[in-house]
C-alpha cells in the first residue's frame, strides 16, 4: 500500500492518485498524478520533494485574485498554467474572517448550503465546464509516460476534487474508490481544519459560525451528490457528462488510459 498523503510540511491535502485499481484490473501509475492544495507556503524541503518525482506540469484552478494574494512557489522541474474554474472564488477560501462571520454567525447550515451550490455551479456553469475541458486538453497534450502532472486549487478539495472525480472516472476507477478519494480530503486536511476551528473558538465564535466554517473547510458526501444529481439529470451519467460536456472522445479516453495506467 502506498503512502497516498505526501509528507509536505508547509501545505496540506497534498496526495497522489497512483495505485488506484480500475474496473478492468489495471492500476494508475504511481507518482504520475498529484492533487493538492495551494503551493504558496511550501518551503525548500517541500519543493525539493515535489521536484524529485519529477512534476513537469502544474495546473492552478484558482481565481486571479487567489493567485495574486497567494502566488504559488515554483517547483524547479515544472511549468505552470492557470485554468481558473471560476472567474471569482466561489468557495469562500479568500473571504475575510469578518465577512464570513457576518454571513454565517446566525446560519449554522449556511456553509453546507454554500458548498452544495458551488458543486452545482461546477457542473452546470458553461465557464466552469470549459475550464475543466481545458484541463483535459492539457492532460492530453502535455502528458508523458515518465513525467508527473499536478493540479490544485486553494484547499485542494472542491475544484480539485471535481477534477479528480472526472479524471478517475475517465481512467475507469470504480465509484466507491472515487468517493473514497474525494472524502480523503478530510483526513489530509484534518490538522489544518482543527487548528483553524481552535483559533476561532478562542475568539468566542458562535456555534453556528463554527459549524458553517467547518463545512466550508471540509468535504461532505452531500456536496458531491449535489453535483451528481445534476449530472444525471442533464447527461444521464458521469460518462455522458465526460463525452458530451467535456467533449472527450473514445480515442481521448484510450490515450489517457495508455499514459496513466499500467
Amino acid at each position: 500500500m502506498i503512502s497516498r498523503i505526501l509528507p509536505i510540511k508547509k501545505g496540506y491535502n497534498f496526495r497522489e492518485l497512483g495505485d488506484y485499481q480500475t474496473l478492468d484490473g489495471r492500476r494508475i501509475k504511481q507518482q504520475r498524478l498529484f492533487r493538492t492544495g495551494h503551493l504558496a507556503q511550501l518551503d525548500k524541503h517541500d519543493l525539493m520533494l515535489l521536484a524529485r518525482y519529477p512534476i513537469t506540469q502544474v495546473v492552478d484552478f484558482r481565481s486571479p485574485l487567489e493567485r495574486k494574494q497567494a502566488p504559488d512557489k515554483k517547483i524547479a522541474t515544472a511549468t505552470y498554467e492557470s485554468i481558473p474554474i471560476f472567474k471569482e472564488d466561489a468557495t469562500q477560501s479568500m473571504a475575510t474572517e469578518v465577512e464570513l462571520y457576518e454571513r454565517y454567525t446566525n446560519n449554522p447550515l449556511g456553509g453546507q448550503q454554500q458548498m452544495r451550490q458551488v458543486y452545482r455551479d461546477m457542473v452546470q456553469d458553461p465557464y466552469s465546464i470549459l475550464k475543466y475541458r481545458q484541463f483535459f486538453e492539457r492532460l492530453l497534450t502535455e502528458a508523458h509516460p515518465e513525467q508527473a502532472f499536478l493540479f490544485h486549487c486553494t484547499g485542494g478539495k472542491d475544484r480539485t476534487g471535481m477534477a479528480a472525480y472526472y479524471l478517475l472516472n475517465v481512467l475507469g476507477v470504480p465509484a466507491a474508490t472515487i468517493r473514497y478519494d474525494y472524502l480523503l480530503s478530510n483526513t489530509a486536511s484534518r490538522e489544518h481544519v482543527a487548528a483553524r476551528i481552535k483559533a476561532l473558538r478562542q475568539k468566542d465564535a458562535s456555534s453556528g459560525f463554527l459549524k458553517s466554517m467547518h463545512a466550508l473547510m471540509s468535504v461532505d458526501q452531500s456536496y458531491l451528490q449535489a453535483a451528481e444529481i445534476l449530472i444525471d439529470q442533464e447527461y444521464g451519467s458521469t460518462q455522458g457528462f465526460i463525452r458530451h460536456a467535456l467533449g472527450l472522445t473514445h480515442s481521448d479516453i484510450e490515450q489517457l488510459r495508455a499514459i496513466y495506467l499500467e
